[in-house]
């Protein structure tokens, strides 16, 4: 059997509180704190997008150059091996010999 509870919970606030609240958000009263806290979060968060970005960056690049590289020494060792089997072809002059004895009998 499923069971569900349902609890509100209702907190006053002071009509003093109410008004503080309303004129933060308008902007109208900022003390230096707060607006040396925001410009503060506004410039961590560039700099660790700016700090991330480069990191996923150096991590790819440690992992593609080698890869590429690998990837060339193959594609090179593959074509070289097909440029081998073409120039392997011999030319020989050969004449046929015939065996006439062996139709006498």
């Amino acid at each position: 059997m499923l069971k569900v509870y349902k609890r509100t919970i209702h907190i006053r606030q002071t009509e003093a509180g109410h008004r503080l609240e309303s004129l933060m958000n308008t902007g109208n009263v900022m003390t230096g704190s707060i607006k040396m806290s925001n410009w503060l979060t506004i410039t961590a968060m560039i700099a660790g997008a700016i700090v991330g970005t480069l990191v996923i960056s150096v991590f790819f690049i440690a992992i593609l150059i080698p890869l590429s590289l690998l990837g060339l020494g193959a594609w090179l060792r593959l074509r070289q091996l097909k440029n081998s089997q073409i120039d392997q072809s011999i030319e020989a002059e050969y004449t046929v010999i015939t065996d006439t004895t062996k139709k006498n009998q």
